[in-house]
């Protein structure tokens, strides 16, 4: 899904078939609480803040969604405008009151509500796919990449094919990358971290080369030679082909040697030293030749 682009949601009305249509109704703010179960967890302040300030001068535009729960409200989709609403002092919002069957309709329309986000995040994106998957495949989050895998070689049930198909026309996207997609969460969660930083230099094509490589520390070895020697994607691919076809006793330790050594040279060095480095290192071809030596 590129950023800053919302799904394309041709499919909406699937996604909504089991819910009524209700009116627009003005609810006390204080009378609406957030769903704990909601699968967006963060709330960046400044973007809160912008969006108060809007909805200050222009009002809500988009009204929340919410469910009528005993004497309170409960938000299905929507928090991120609750929360402007009530930095803006607003004592009154506009809500749409849906009733829903199940527990499953509310958490599917808070999933697609999620990644429909024009600021979601890699690793959100990945989650709500993954978390999307599990409830309407009814498996656990961790056999979701195994279930698209086998999709991908025409190994799965029948259903499972249909509801992987239909999450595919939704995002607008190929097996492949679905399955790109979610092989982000099999990374050290501090590497998604680093990847959700917005002042990363680590991009989807850097990710599509790291994800290959199936050793914990040769991945953090290799992100962190991504940010101290700021390497193209291409460098970055040469470096893990190399490492991945060559195989030894122990090429694991060999290699994560291999990169320290790079890693700490860019470290110290100055800014004169690392553009040397950097033009030796061009397609990382010093540090594979070296890399090979050690590994035969």
């Amino acid at each position: 899904m590129p950023s800053g682009k919302r799904i394309p949601l041709e499919s909406d009305s699937i996604f909504y078939k089991h819910l009524s249509v209700e009116n627009i109704s003005l609810i006390d703010i204080d009378e609406i609480m957030p769903d704990p179960e909601q699968p967006r967890k963060h709330f960046p302040e400044e973007s809160l803040n912008e969006l108060a300030s809007s909805i200050k001068e222009k009002g809500l535009i988009q009204p929340i969604v919410v469910r009528k729960t005993g004497d309170k409200y409960v938000i299905i989709a929507g928090e991120r405008r609750w929360r402007a609403c009530k930095i803006a002092g607003l004592s009154k919002i506009k809500c749409i009151v849906k009733e829903v069957k199940s527990d499953e309709d509310v958490k599917e329309i808070q999933i697609i509500e999620n990644l429909q986000r024009e600021d979601i995040s890699q690793i959100e994106r990945s989650k709500a796919l993954q978390e999307y998957l599990s409830l309407m495949l009814r498996i656990d989050k961790s056999d979701v990449l195994k279930t698209v895998s086998s999709y991908r070689f025409n190994k799965c049930s029948e259903e499972e094919r249909n509801v992987i198909e239909r999450v595919l026309k939704v995002i607008g996207k190929s097996p492949k990358t679905l399955e790109r997609w979610l092989m982000l969460l099999t990374l050290p969660e501090d590497i998604q971290q680093k990847i959700d930083s917005p002042d990363s230099p680590i991009t989807a094509k850097h990710i599509e080369s790291i994800v290959k490589l199936k050793d914990e520390g040769l991945v953090k070895e290799v992100v962190s030679l991504i940010e101290k020697g700021n390497l193209s994607s291409e460098e970055t691919k040469a470096v893990v082909d190399k490492i991945r076809k060559k195989k030894t006793q122990d090429p694991i330790g060999i290699a994560i040697k291999s990169l320290k050594a790079i890693s700490t040279e860019i470290e110290n060095a100055d800014s004169n030293e690392k553009e040397e480095i950097k033009d030796k290192l061009y397609i990382l071809k010093d540090l594979v030749e070296e890399l090979l030596k050690k590994l035969s």
